[in-house]
Order: structure tokens, then C-alpha cells, then sequence
């Protein structure tokens, strides 16, 4: 098995270019990263040999692209097909897959077809659950997945989503998981709803052991033998480290996994 990665984030770092956040990652330290991939914004026609040319200069592994959002009707908009094809083509072992679908028949035909985009490549496509989307808890999560029912489907665990929705940590041995979300933050955030949460989970959560979230959630997490990417969001470290190789510095020093093993 190849070694567990541990990546920064996109999210640490959205005012970097895509294909920049290889070489941010590189210069905090990490081999591994995550991945925007938006058309509709900094991913252009030259974006995917930009990003293949930052991976290979920094010898960076990238857990994911992100994110699809599921919406519309039945089938993988283009979008999304372009997000999957970019994800195998650099190499990435996860696709991150957010539901804002209105029908449920139908997000769970159009994930499937996601699923079916990815062919036999080496990547997973991955159900992130949360308050601010239309599965909310962990078990929705299972159950939706399980009305895929497809060998590429998974479950995305973000920590401070699972709290908000009263679940404890499950065993992340299981198929079920191929890589974490690890974050720390406020316990003030699992009542908080609707914009309240999303500005919490995009500008209020803290590097681990800097929070309050449960120390037994963050060890289970660091001990697990699997992919995990820090979803440190944090305006506070934006404003004080406006130099986005600097905040990977301050994100990789101060999120050392030794620390729980």
C-alpha cells in the first residue's frame, strides 16, 4: 500500500491559482495537495498542462479535485465530466462531490453517471455530507451512496461537518472512506445553521489542537492508516499570513501528525 498522504487543502489557499497550489504546498512542506478545478472561474483551456507542469516540478500527489456539485437533471454535466477527466489525467486519487440536488432520483443517477465517467482509472468519486447541503449526516450519506451502488463511490468525512450533525467518528478502516477531512474548530458551530455555518466551515476553523474539537476524533483520524486533507479555512490566517507559501508553513508546522500517533 503507498503511503497515506497529507495534504493541504485547496480550501487553505483560495486565493491562489489551481496551478499554483502544488508549488504553495511544496514550499509548506507536504507532498500531497488538493485541487480547484472551476471552468467558470481560474480553470481556462491552459490550466491542465499549467497544473501537470507544477506537479511535476514539485513531485506533488494530489488527493482530489474539487467540487462537483450535484444539481440539474439525471446525467454528469460537462463540468463535471471536465473535473473527472482532469482528475485522472493529473493524477489525483479522489473526486469531492457536494449535493445540492432538489431530486433525490435523480442526484442519485447523476452521481452514478460521475461514477461511470471515471471508468477503470485509479481514482474515487466522493459524497461530501454537510449542514449546508442535502445530505446532512452521515448516515444520509450511507444511505445515498448505497442507492448508487456503484464499486466507485465513497464517503467524504469532514470533521467539523460531522460534528455539526451529532455523529461520532466511524471506523475509517472501511471501504466506505478513502480519505479525511481533518480540521479543528469551535464547538459553537454545531448550532449554527443556513450562512451562519457556511462562514464558519470557509472562515472559522483552526489548525489541530487549536479548537475545541474532541482530541479522541483528531487521534482517530491521524492514526488511520488513509489519506488526510487539512481543511484549515481561516480568514484569521489569510489576514495574518496574506503570503499564501507562508500560510502552508504555519499549516503544515502547526498540524503535525506525529503529535497524535
Amino acid at each position: 500500500m503507498s503511503e497515506p498522504l497529507w495534504a493541504l487543502a485547496a480550501g487553505c489557499v483560495p486565493d491562489a491559482l489551481p496551478w499554483d497550489i502544488p508549488r504553495i504546498a511544496d514550499a509548506g512542506g507536504f507532498r500531497s495537495s488538493g485541487m480547484w478545478i472551476d471552468p467558470e472561474t481560474t480553470w481556462d483551456n491552459r490550466a491542465l498542462s499549467k497544473t501537470k507542469a507544477a506537479l511535476s516540478e514539485t513531485g506533488i500527489q494530489l488527493v482530489d479535485v474539487e467540487a462537483l456539485w450535484l444539481a440539474g437533471g439525471e446525467k454528469a454535466s460537462d463540468t463535471h465530466k471536465l473535473a473527472v477527466d482532469a482528475g485522472l489525467e493529473l493524477g489525483a486519487r479522489n473526486v469531492l462531490v457536494v449535493s445540492v440536488h432538489e431530486d433525490y432520483e435523480a442526484s442519485v443517477a447523476q452521481f452514478r453517471d460521475i461514477c461511470d465517467r471515471a471508468g477503470d482509472g485509479n481514482i474515487r468519486i466522493n459524497l461530501e455530507f454537510g449542514e449546508f447541503t442535502n445530505i446532512r449526516s452521515l448516515s444520509a450519506a450511507r444511505n445515498f451512496i448505497a442507492a448508487v451502488d456503484h464499486p466507485k463511490a465513497g464517503i467524504l468525512i469532514d470533521l467539523m461537518h460531522l460534528n455539526r450533525a451529532g455523529d461520532s467518528v466511524p471506523m475509517l478502516q472501511s471501504d466506505e472512506f478513502s480519505y479525511v477531512q481533518a480540521c479543528d474548530f469551535l464547538q459553537s458551530s454545531a448550532f449554527m445553521a443556513g450562512q451562519d455555518y457556511i462562514d464558519a466551515a470557509v472562515d472559522h476553523r483552526y489548525c489541530l489542537g487549536e479548537g475545541e474539537a474532541k482530541r479522541s476524533a483528531i487521534e482517530a483520524v491521524c492514526v488511520a492508516n488513509m489519506d488526510v486533507s487539512l481543511e484549515i479555512r481561516s480568514k484569521d490566517l489569510r489576514d495574518r499570513f496574506p503570503d499564501p507559501m507562508e500560510r502552508s508553513k504555519q499549516i503544515f508546522q502547526r498540524c503535525d501528525r506525529g503529535a497524535y500517533s
